[in-house]
């Protein structure tokens, strides 16, 4: 078996695990990266599973920043934009975000909830109020919905 069959194996059980909801995703997860980090493989990862491309850009920004670890985030949110296609929605929400409110949503794919506070020269807890805000008029209940969301509104 070639290296890169081996690696989408793992994907795939990887994949298979987040869409149970396993407790072991995480760590299945984070050993399939570490084989695709060794091997240099960067969109195999992002484009063998849709499931491993939503968890990426939810999961990502908590990592620890590194070249590859923020080339496999950038890579995740191409291919998930791609996906949307001409299925994205047009229409904005109900309620426009403010300036603050998108400038925090600017930095949620890449940047973990102190790291934002730190660019923004912000509080950690006005990161989650702002976060609050931006969930609500967007309609969801988590990050990745959220960036899903935004990107579909091409706030993104």
């Amino acid at each position: 078996m070639t290296p890169r069959r081996a690696l989408v194996r793992q994907l795939l059980l990887a994949a298979t695990a987040i869409e149970r909801g396993d407790p072991a995703a995480a760590g299945i997860v984070g050993g399939t990266l570490l084989t695709a980090r060794h091997e240099g493989y960067l969109n195999t990862v992002v484009t063998a599973a849709p499931q491993m491309t939503s968890y990426l850009i939810e999961h990502l920004p908590q990592a620890r920043p590194d070249r590859y670890t923020r080339q496999l985030s950038r890579a995740a949110l191409a291919v998930h934009t791609a996906r949307q296609g001409s299925t994205q929605s047009r229409r904005g929400p109900v309620v426009p975000l403010t300036e603050a409110e998108l400038r925090v949503l600017k930095l949620l794919p890449i940047s973990s909830y102190l790291q934002i506070a730190n660019t923004l020269y912000i509080s950690r807890n006005t990161v989650k109020t702002h976060l609050r805000a931006v969930y609500q008029k967007l309609g969801v209940t988590s990050r990745s919905d959220a960036i899903k969301r935004a990107i579909d509104l091409r706030l993104l």
